[in-house]
């Protein structure tokens, strides 16, 4: 290495060091950073990810004659009031004409695919690959994800080459033009999964329902804007956009707390009981053992919290779209009837339900648990382990995600019809199925973020336990 080499190779060192101790003197400065440091990193990630899911809206697909798409072309906007806002969000439809234009549908495609051969076993021979490597761990895990990738890029390929058929007659230059359109959206379609996967790696929350809360937060924006001008039009009562804001509020805490209701059962560790009876059975007296907290399993009433309803809304809008391969007159006529004012909050509340209560594991979670529950020498109270404790999971599961999927179901038809009402009575919605995702955006994001300060805020109690210790040994 020669001199100007060692001399920058010193300086990056020094520049490094001097760095961490600016780093160590502002955390001496404010505790409060040294606490929150991974959160603030993690949060840091997030708004990275948020930047680069957003910035291809702006992007547009070259080639094209922007004036004659927007006279001759159905917009995303107009998608999106005939198929529900939330349907715009998933398939990109805000932008129809970026390079985000097929958003995450191809991956939330090859998704339901893997899940739907989960559900119904078929093809058996697919079906017990997969139910191999699901209970197989990490590598299980990574080989899934892997499948969902390339199931991924083979839908992006598909619907990309489909896009670019639909815009061909108003392209500029017809040569290779389907080619590079549909290298450009499944480019754009790869990005954003990018952007998911880092987020769920090292930001804060799901990277799918970052996307579409996104979304959702941009268009609210609008609709604030707009809004004092909608109530002077409409001439409404302040009562009543009261009531309306009430009314979400309400939903918003209802949902927050469906997903929060668990049933826990009772564990029994059999090698702690034997011992227990032993030290009873003997006469010495022995010391006290500290009192354990109880032991139970958690089953929650909604396991995926509010993201049934996003695969829900997600299932529902694809309806319409799997029609339109076969009969595009067919399709239109199904979604009239699917999206009419009438229909589409019962319609909505039956794909709801369904979603929630169809067991996408393929019924293998209770055998599962059983057999970790004998691996570790343990069983709920009062029943038998084996058959019998696979056989109570079961029965327990069913029953939650019966009643799991009639509270959603329920929530969702309340804010069909809470929306309706804002409609009719306000002269516009305030779309509250989307600030019911919101919330469970912002919940899991919350909890993320306390089990992430838990580990530091242990740390600094323990670092002040020594230094008290210290200054005791020290004044002895």
């Amino acid at each position: 290495m020669d001199q100007r080499g060692k001399y920058l190779s010193c300086l990056g060192y020094h520049r490094k060091a001097y760095v961490i101790d600016w780093w160590r003197w502002l955390t001496r400065k404010i505790p409060l950073l040294e606490i929150a440091s991974p959160l603030l990193k993690r949060a840091a990630v997030c708004a990275i990810c948020l930047v680069l899911s957003r910035i291809g809206n702006v992007i547009f697909l070259p080639g094209l004659d922007l004036e004659a798409v927007g006279s001759n072309l159905t917009s995303g906007a107009e998608h999106a009031a005939l198929q529900g806002d939330l349907q715009g969000h998933l398939f990109g439809l805000a932008s129809p004409l970026s390079i985000y234009s097929l958003g995450i549908g191809p991956y939330i495609d090859a998704s339901w695919l893997l899940s739907g051969m989960m559900l119904l076993k078929f093809p058996l021979r697919a079906y017990r690959h997969l139910n191999t490597l699901r209970r197989s761990g990490r590598e299980g895990a990574s080989a899934l994800k892997l499948y969902t990738q390339v199931g991924a890029l083979g839908f992006a390929v598909v619907l990309g080459a489909r896009r670019a058929a639909e815009l061909r007659p108003y392209a500029g230059r017809r040569a290779l033009f389907v080619t590079d359109t549909m290298l450009q959206l499944v480019a754009g379609a790869m990005v954003l999964r990018y952007a998911v996967d880092q987020n769920e790696r090292a930001g804060l929350g799901d990277g799918i329902a970052l996307l579409i809360c996104a979304g959702i937060g941009s268009r609210y924006a609008d609709l604030l804007q707009r809004l004092p001008a909608a109530l002077a039009a409409a001439q409404a009562p302040v009562w009543n956009v009261g009531l309306a804001v009430a009314g979400c509020g309400a939903l918003v805490y209802a949902a927050t707390f469906i997903t929060k209701v668990e049933k826990r059962l009772p564990l029994v560790y059999y090698k702690r009981r034997l011992k227990e009876r032993q030290k009873e059975i003997t006469h010495g007296i022995l010391p006290p053992e500290p009192q354990r907290a109880p032991d139970y399993i958690p089953l929650r009433l909604t396991p995926s919290g509010t993201g049934s309803l996003l695969m829900a809304s997600f299932v529902f809008s694809l309806l319409p779209a799997c029609m339109g391969w076969l009969s595009p007159a067919a399709a239109s006529a199904l979604a009239a009837l699917m999206f009419s004012p009438a229909v589409k909050p019962w319609a909505f509340g039956v794909v709801v339900m369904l979603t929630c209560y169809l067991d996408f594991s393929g019924g293998s979670a209770a055998h599962d648990f059983s057999e970790w529950l004998g691996s570790v020498d343990a069983g709920v109270k009062g029943i038998s382990p084996g058959p019998f404790t696979e056989e109570f999971l079961t029965r327990e599961q069913g029953t939650l995600r019966l009643l799991g999927s009639l509270c959603m179901a329920g929530l969702a038809i309340a804010a069909h019809l809470l929306d309706a009402t804002c409609t009719r009575q306000l002269g516009f919605s305030l779309d509250s199925l989307s600030l019911i995702l919101m919330s469970g955006f912002i919940t899991t994001a919350h909890r993320q973020a306390q089990a992430l300060l838990r580990i530091p805020r242990l740390s600094r109690a323990l670092a002040q336990e020594r230094e008290l210790l210290k200054l005791s040994s020290i004044g002895a």
